[in-house]
């Protein structure tokens, strides 16, 4: 029993990492929209607003601009997040330490546990810390995570609709947005498909990763 739950938990990752990885993981996952935006911000300053005739017009210049600047618009979802997580650095440290006992359950132990003569697979556990995770730090994450991303969407979308873009070059011919095309990479080195339908897996793929 305990060895079909192994294989079941095949998918979670296809070889184990050591636990110290998980703060390594961390980290490499908050300064990559820093890396990745570090070469765009002059352009992103030099901005020369005026508002959109139509829907159309604020649609495409919208999509230009998170071509050009969707990982400066990250980051400054992650700034304004970090300035209302000051006050409670406590929770928030608290919150990266469950992320990486996830790591250490589903990536570095990678094992079914015995509770109550019943085997809990790797999956079910790695779902019971998420659950728990939510439930306890729902207060942060409403208060601190939702806001911040709510206050950064709101400055992003203004400013994707509003800048008017540079005249399209050949860079621009195959219509990806790299941040959406980075996200659905993710999702399915993540894993996360694995715990929904497959319907849900296939609208990712469709809507992130279209150009």
């Amino acid at each position: 029993m305990t060895s079909a739950s192994g294989d079941a938990d095949a998918h979670v990752l296809d070889a184990p990492e050591r636990a110290e990885e998980g703060a390594r993981r961390l980290v490499r996952v908050l300064a990559y929209p820093v890396t990745r935006a570090s070469g765009s911000w002059r352009a992103f300053a030099m901005m020369r607003f005026s508002c959109p005739t139509s829907a159309s017009e604020a649609t495409s210049r919208a999509r230009k601009n998170a071509m050009s600047f969707g990982y400066c618009y990250v980051v400054v979802v992650m700034a304004v997040t970090a300035v209302l997580a000051v006050r409670r650095v406590v929770t928030a440290a608290a919150l990266a330490g469950c992320y990486l006992g996830h790591h250490y359950v589903v990536r570095a132990r990678r094992k079914p546990i015995e509770v109550g003569g019943k085997t809990v697979s790797v999956k079910v556990q790695s779902l019971t810390i998420l659950v728990g995770t939510i439930l306890v730090f729902w207060s942060f994450l409403t208060e601190v995570i939702a806001r911040g991303c709510i206050a950064g969407g709101v400055f992003a979308l203004a400013h994707a609709t509003m800048r008017v873009p540079e005249a399209k070059t050949d860079e621009d011919e195959s219509g990806e947005i790299p941040l959406l095309r980075d996200f659905a990479h993710a999702y399915h080195e993540s894993g996360l498909g694995s715990y929904v339908p497959p319907a849900v897996s296939a609208a990712v793929r469709g809507v992130f990763a279209r150009k």
